[in-house]
């Protein structure tokens, strides 16, 4: 269900460029492009590759008026708030509150179990070579190096790259399985509705379910039916291509 377009001038949204078959390797990016057509907002893709420009050095971000705004969170309150979008009306102050500790969990927890699978663990020979096999052969090697050494570091930092890929990979289905138990049947987290929690759940979901990249995480993620079932159904309705 989408909302009326709001008044307001186009926001361009900068985001990586599609990789994988998903909407974005990021789930991030996914998130609030998601929730700009949910809200009815008129925008534009600009795809780029490095973040080094973005105003908090992470991509996605979006420009409005001229403004540079970064965060997805922080976009999507800022846009809820300025514009008069509200994805929720009519849910209970419970509802809302358990959909914050599931944004929590998504974003700073099960987002980074994805990340060391991907960068560290048995997706990296896809990951790789998605993002990197367009640099020439001989900087190949050297690009590849120092990204997985900067996303190494990243991840000791945050905590997950001090665990064992055993480890999180438990981690990581314990999270997956509470997904699957909160989607339930459907159609979306809160029933027949889409809400603002469904940009956060989709997001990490594909990126688990329909990714291209086959690793003992993402066939966690595939043996919840109903988790490939959600995804595919909110593809089919606003990721058609």
């Amino acid at each position: 269900t989408k909302v009326n377009i709001m008044s307001g001038s186009e926001i361009t949204l900068v985001q990586f460029p599609r990789h994988l078959d998903v909407p974005n390797a990021s789930p991030f990016c996914v998130k609030l492009e998601l929730w700009l057509m949910l809200a009815g907002i008129p925008f534009k893709n600009d795809f780029k590759d490095m973040p080094f420009k973005a105003p908090k050095k992470k991509i996605p971000y979006v420009i409005i008026d001229g403004q540079e705004m970064g965060d997805s969170t922080l976009v999507i309150e800022h846009l809820a708030k300025t514009r008069g979008i509200d994805l929720d009306e009519g849910l209970s102050e419970k509802d809302k509150a358990l959909d914050q500790a599931i944004w929590a969990m998504v974003d700073e927890r099960t987002y980074w179990y994805g990340v060391y699978d991907r960068w560290l663990g048995a997706g990296w020979p896809v990951i790789s070579e998605a993002f990197f096999g367009a640099t020439p052969s001989l900087l190949r090697p050297v690009f590849k190096a120092f990204a997985a050494r900067a996303v190494k570091k990243q991840l000791w930092e945050q905590g997950t790259g001090r665990h064992s890929a055993d480890e999180v990979l438990e981690m990581a289905k314990r999270d997956i399985a509470a997904l699957a138990a909160i989607v339930g049947d459907g159609p979306y987290v809160h029933g027949d509705k889409i809400r603002t929690i469904d940009t956060v759940v989709f997001s990490i979901v594909v990126n688990l379910t329909h990714v291209t990249v086959n690793t003992p995480m993402t066939q966690a993620a595939r043996a919840h039916a109903n988790l490939v079932a959600y995804a595919q159904r909110i593809l089919d309705q606003y990721f058609p291509d």
